[in-house]
């Protein structure tokens, strides 16, 4: 099991391992958008990784093309549908304000 916490909304819960960010906010009812349905399109479901990113999957050539083609740098934000859980421990995570 891992601990995912977002810092910006106090909110914090268990996930297992193999999970997406952005499916594991939406099983523990984390108001996540996800205008693409987390299929890396949009840039909606950003997130910004404050520790733990080790316990993460790597962030493939797909998704820092879609954060680029939207703006977001790609050593700022990850897109919580790509990021699946790969190791025990604590994700400390930040949600930006929707747009």
């Amino acid at each position: 099991m891992s601990v995912i916490r977002y810092d910006n909304l106090d909110v914090e819960y268990e996930t297992e391992i193999g999970d997406s960010i952005l499916d594991a906010d939406l099983e523990n009812g984390v108001d996540h958008t996800c205008d693409c349905g987390g299929n890396c399109a949009c840039s909606t479901c950003k997130i910004i990784v404050i520790s733990g990113a080790e316990l993460l999957s790597s962030q493939q050539e797909d998704e820092k093309d879609t954060l680029d083609a939207y703006g977001w740098n790609p050593d700022e934000y990850r897109l919580a549908c790509q990021c699946i859980v790969e190791g025990e421990g604590r994700i400390v995570l930040n949600m930006p304000e929707p747009e």
